[in-house]
């Protein structure tokens, strides 16, 4: 079985995309030159300070990995194939997960490799890239898989459905109530987002500043990636705790550091990709009318001052914090922290993806102070509270 999915051929792919740098001249000369200007862009240190965690060996969980795709047809043919070997979720998982057990861990590098798979294939650079239209219904059908796994042993149901319930399923034998929903409604949350940037490709339109804090990290699949931690770790933060507004904007900004680091360390592969219109440097190159470089330098800035606002956060909260709350906090600095060290190794980030991984970062080692460690609010409103959880009232 080759999972090609829905029929729609390779060749249906726009060549239509957003985005020119203000260079002088009209013309494929003008795009080259664009295109040159952008992959010439340095990748600058960006600031962390939480500590890496210990993680488990992953070579065994990567082959089983690798051997779990195949079993739906993803590895039949040669581009899904080079991806799955390029992805090494175990790495991911591993990191975001330190005190994960290896048999749970592997659910979700399984389900990582299966959604980053799904991302190429479809959605920024992918075949429906420019058609919510066509994703929707793939989308409602992959999420009932995932919500109701007994609707997907059916041999009719197309692979990824059929995966995305296997996972579901294991999910539903490790997990609380409570994580499984949580993960469910990532999923969902992910693929909306997802149709929100194909809807503004077709229109030829760039989310601004403002309204990628929103969709960004949705599109990122963050809430579904933190339930990866507690399903894998075997804990689960209550309701209760969750909606208050500090863990809630905690759980916010850590999203945006994930998001916007893997920005800026998949630049250049969206560059090859023209989907700049989903990355944070591209944005910031729209909305503030600037060179490239000076982009990338804007969303390390934006980065490290979130970062600043993370710690600070962190800090206050952790001070009366019951055990569950502490727990979890440690949870958001490895999604935080792991991410980043795997961004940093991954062969899905570097020129050649099929390349072996790489002990040595790709792109530097981390900045020693923030290039930008201001506490006052981004003028922007989704998010402007997230400052207010400073305050001792709060």
């Amino acid at each position: 079985m080759q999972a090609t999915g829905y029929g729609v051929p390779e060749f249906e792919l726009s060549s239509a995309r957003w985005g020119q740098v203000p260079l002088s001249g009209p013309g494929p000369a003008r795009e080259t030159d664009a295109t040159a200007v952008r992959s010439a862009v340095v990748i600058p240190q960006l600031y962390c300070p939480i500590p890496a965690a210990p993680h488990h060996e992953t070579a065994g969980i990567e082959r089983r990995v690798v051997d779990w795709m195949a079993r739906f047809g993803f590895c039949d043919n040669d581009f899904h194939h080079a991806q799955v070997l390029a992805n090494r979720t175990a790495e991911w998982a591993c990191r975001i997960a330190p005190d994960g057990s290896s048999g749970l861990l592997q659910i979700g590098a399984d389900w990582s490799c299966l959604g980053l798979l799904l991302d190429d294939v479809y959605l920024d650079g992918g075949l429906f890239s420019r058609h919510p239209e066509r994703f929707l219904p793939m989308a409602v059908q992959v999420i009932h898989g995932a919500d109701h796994p007994e609707t997907t042993d059916d041999k009719k149901t197309d692979p990824y459905t059929a995966a995305f319930g296997e996972v579901s399923y294991r999910y539903r034998r490790h997990a609380t109530g409570t994580v499984v929903r949580r993960w469910v409604d990532g999923v969902a949350e992910w693929f909306l987002a997802a149709c929100v940037g194909m809807g503004q490709r077709a229109a030829g339109t760039v989310p601004s500043l403002e309204e990628y804090f929103v969709i960004g990290p949705r599109d990122r699949g963050t809430k579904a990636s933190i339930a990866v931690i507690e399903m894998a770790e075997g804990t689960s933060l209550p309701s209760e705790e969750a909606e208050t507004p500090r863990i809630r904007a905690l759980t916010q900004v850590a999203s945006a550091l994930v998001t916007f680091a893997n920005d800026v360390y998949s630049y250049h592969r969206e560059v090859k990709e023209q989907s700049l219109e989903s990355n944070l440097v591209g944005i910031l190159e729209h909305e503030l009318r600037v060179p490239p470089q000076e982009a990338m330098t804007r969303a390390a800035e934006l980065h490290d001052r979130l970062m600043c606002l993370y710690l600070a956060l962190r800090e206050r909260t952790a001070v009366r914090a019951a055990p569950e709350v502490r727990c979890y906090l440690g949870q958001l600095d490895h999604f935080i922290r792991g991410n980043l060290d795997y961004s940093a190794v991954s062969p899905r980030y570097r020129d050649d993806p099929g390349a072996a991984p790489d002990p040595a970062p790709a792109f530097g080692v981390w900045a020693e102070s923030p290039s930008d460690g201001s506490l006052e609010p981004l003028p922007l409103r989704p998010v402007a509270w997230w400052w207010d959880q400073l305050s001792p009232a709060a």
